[in-house]
């Protein structure tokens, strides 16, 4: 291909932006070196200088976009690896809950993806004993074989005896230049779509999850006992017209969910006593997935503080919501009722998913929502969390 791009049989531009990132990655240096030269002397390498191109853009997220066209932006661009409300390829991380970050944050993640990049997110190359080059991120692993996924959603499985070698890369999946795709105005609509905060909004909780629920959650043992939540599908769910947004656990690679600390079991006491998740927004309800602990009821028997929801507001105040066990929370085991949650969902294994609506007394702006650990020994649970916006209209 290299020397087919050289004769101007193959034209530079016909490359995906993956593509060429690929190339400038392949194990081969040879290889490496004169798909730098090619794209040096075309024009097909993005400026290296990834803080002086965000500099460059900044000043469009203080302007008003169009977010019909935005999402159209999104469709054509983004679809391809993103999800948005259900529609696109759950290949990098869902941009539902995205309005809830200021657009200069959303920014610098488009233009310099790999600044940041969660680990179940990053780039790997695998050259086969054939001479076959692949690059994509993991999707799964066993003691003989690799899963590999790459941008465009295929995934592949490899055996380890047929791998030569296997680099992982400080780089995201997804690749650095995607300015050079689209037009500013198209970036500055894009901005403005994914912004845009409607009646509910989805709260994304990968970056505070601390246990994989397809593992054993409250005691050392097999890796198919009964202290799991297993789904046959992690897609969105809809419960009481709330939309939730479920992570996708990755076989059993991939944090997603909270468990928060209890003084009970082997991985409970190793939880955080808290965690924070980014809100910025007026909220009229909070709802969760949630109401399912380790110790629940009716295994701690007294109606004792399991979980506070705490509400962190933009003057600096606070509004708790103290969730007690044997009211609200259950234990996770089987289906078990009490009566300030709603039954929601039943797992594979036969354990129980319950629903919380908590009302927000203040109309301030929410920045940030605390989940804190109650004074009892249960080990609570929350799987996924959407706000309702006070006075949006539907997005």
């Amino acid at each position: 291909m290299i020397n087919a791009i050289q004769a101007g049989q193959i034209q530079l531009n016909d490359l995906g932006l993956e593509q060429k990132q690929a190339l400038l990655a392949h194990p081969n240096a040879d290889i490496r070196k004169a798909a730098e030269m090619i794209m040096k002397s075309g024009g097909g390498l993005p400026n290296p200088d990834r803080q002086r191109v965000l500099d460059q853009y900044l000043p469009i997220t203080q302007k008003k976009g169009d977010a019909p066209a935005g999402k159209a932006v999104f469709t054509k661009h983004c679809a391809v690896c993103h999800q948005y409300n259900g529609e696109g390829q759950a290949i990098g991380p869902d941009l539902t809950g995205m309005s809830v970050h200021p657009k200069a944050e959303l920014l610098t993640h488009i233009l310099d993806p790999s600044r940041s990049v969660e680990g179940n997110f990053r780039t790997y190359t695998i050259q086969t004993t054939d001479g076959l080059v692949l690059t994509g991120m993991l999707a799964g692993e066993s003691r003989t074989s690799l899963d590999l996924i790459d941008s465009q959603g295929k995934k592949q499985t490899l055996l380890r005896e047929d791998i030569d070698q296997l680099v992982g890369s400080t780089k995201s999946l997804m690749p650095e230049g995607f300015e050079n795709q689209m037009t500013q105005p198209d970036m500055t609509n894009l901005l403005e779509f994914l912004t845009t905060k409607g009646k509910y909004v989805p709260l994304p909780l990968g970056k505070v999850a601390t246990a994989v629920s397809t593992k054993s959650l409250f005691h050392d043992g097999p890796p198919t006992g009964p202290d799991r939540l297993v789904f046959k599908d992690w897609s969105p769910r809809t419960f009481e017209g709330v939309p939730f947004l479920l992570i996708d656990p990755q076989v059993d690679r991939n944090p997603n969910i909270v468990l928060l600390k209890g003084p009970l079991g082997s991985l409970p006491p190793k939880m955080p006593a808290s965690v924070s998740v980014p809100c910025n927004a007026s909220v009229k309800k909070v709802h969760l997935l949630s109401g399912v602990s380790g110790w629940g009821h009716p295994a701690i028997g007294e109606k004792s503080v399991s979980m506070i929801v705490r509400l962190k507001f933009e003057d600096g105040k606070t509004e708790e919501h103290k969730l007690l066990n044997g009211v609200h929370f259950a234990d996770y085991i089987r289906k078990v009722n009490v009566d300030g949650s709603e039954f929601a969902y039943l797992f594979e294994g036969g354990q129980q998913m319950r629903y919380i609506p908590i009302e927000v007394k203040s109309s301030a702006v929410v920045t940030e929502i605390e989940l804190v650990k109650g004074e009892d020994d249960s080990a609570p649970i929350v799987m996924a969390l959407t706000i309702e916006t006070a006075g949006s209209a539907e997005h």
